[in-house]
């Protein structure tokens, strides 16, 4: 802000004196000003433009130098994860060889229920006697429904 100030203070002194350097006509005071502000401007832009190539310069560098250490971390935590997935295996298959006698101690029991329940059931015969009560239970329907139909004639 001081420099803008000082930019146009410098302005409109020189413009008030006399152009001694030029054989024209001196410059009026708002195109001094004018000139005085596109200077400034134009030394601003280049600045900002050389504070961009720094700025792409450092990140390029920043991102050189980062590449080979997110590598070299993503190696190592695949290193990791692969070993740590090599101990839980290990460990499930001798947690599963730990508890395979218990797991058979606790379902013999129920084997043995399904399996006595399967030899003492004779399915064939289960079957013949469902087929027989079945075909009972259909005869004694029918009886009824010629019964019931031989109530109903007399009244229709």
């Amino acid at each position: 802000m001081m420099k803008i100030f000082l930019v146009i203070a410098l302005a409109v002194c020189t413009g008030c004196q006399a152009n001694l350097f030029y054989a024209d006509e001196p410059k009026p005071q708002l195109q001094q000003l004018t000139d005085a502000f596109r200077s400034y401007f134009e030394r601003a832009k280049i600045r900002t433009s050389q504070l961009g190539q720094e700025i792409n310069q450092y990140t390029t560098n920043l991102k050189e130098q980062m590449d080979p250490l997110a590598k070299d971390l993503m190696t190592k935590i695949t290193k990791g994860v692969d070993v740590l997935r090599e101990r839980i295996e290990e460990e499930v298959s001798t947690v599963r060889c730990a508890l395979k006698p218990y797991i058979e101690y606790v379902t013999s029991p129920f084997e043995k229920g399904v399996d006595y329940i399967r030899e003492s059931l004779d399915f064939e015969d289960l079957k013949a006697t469902v087929l027989q009560k079945s075909e009972e239970l259909r005869e004694s329907l029918e009886q009824g429904v010629k019964e019931l139909q031989a109530k109903l004639e007399p009244l229709t």
